[in-house]
């Protein structure tokens, strides 16, 4: 009886021992985007999962590909495809701000990864990405990849800063919450710039980590639970069967 139990126990343990992990619920490298033989659209407004906007009324970004007029390239990932330039071609930085919003629940780890490299041309960037809440933020454990310090307005945004330098190198940025309530979010990035020349965006990416008591068994440890329940069950029958008898 003990051991048939204590294969119960370790089905059971085994049980939840596996989380199902982080999901991908948005991912785009802006290479669905179609730009004309010149390389570029600038003040581009025409994307398929973002809106844009700025700071100012004419807050705007351009998008490139690697036959761009200034000879900027993509990450190394992505050399040949298509990437944004932060502050477009109005004088007024824009920022990206996707059209769909993302649903979360309670304990669920929400984290936003971008791709982001220097201008290639001059100067120092103030770049920020983050979060546009349907409420007020009801979240925890903030943390950041390569970002200053983040800072949770008042209002519904979170959001990360980083000063990127013209010549800094493609590397991927990113911001994490944990949800202490259900909720949605849409994600954002863009710059302060306002001079035409902005940092390089090449990928964004969301990602939902379920919370931890949200377990996926694995089959192996149904099979043992399965078995010790069975043989717990043909036991227990025997040894009615035995005082009855």
């Amino acid at each position: 009886m003990r051991g048939l139990v204590g294969i119960c126990a370790a089905g059971l343990v085994a049980l939840g021992a596996t989380r199902a992990g982080a999901v991908v619920v948005f991912s785009d490298n802006f290479d669905e985007q179609t730009v004309p033989p010149v390389g570029e659209i600038l003040n581009d407004n025409s994307f398929v999962n973002f809106n844009v906007d700025g700071g100012g009324p004419g807050g705007t970004v351009d998008l490139l590909t690697s036959k761009n007029t200034w000879s900027l390239h993509g990450s190394g990932a992505n050399t040949s495809g298509n990437f944004v330039d932060l502050d477009g071609s109005s004088n007024d930085g824009g920022f990206l701000q996707t059209k769909q919003a993302f649903s979360f629940n309670a304990g669920d780890t929400v984290t936003l990864s971008i791709d982001v490299g220097g201008s290639e041309r001059m100067g120092t960037d103030t770049m920020y990405a983050g979060f546009l809440f349907s409420g007020i933020p009801d979240i925890t454990g903030v943390t950041t990849t390569n970002f200053n310090q983040p800072n949770q307005t008042p209002g519904q945004e979170l959001l990360g800063f980083s000063q990127v330098g013209s010549s800094d190198p493609f590397q991927v940025f990113t911001i994490s919450f944990v949800a202490t309530a259900p909720g949605s979010v849409m994600a954002l990035v863009g710059t302060t710039s306002k001079d035409n020349v902005g940092p390089l965006l090449d990928q964004l990416t969301v990602t939902d980590d379920p919370a931890a008591d949200a377990l996926v068994p694995e089959p192996a440890s149904w099979a043992l639970m399965i078995l010790g329940f069975g043989g717990v069950g043909s036991l227990l029958r025997r040894r009615r069967t035995e005082v009855f008898g």
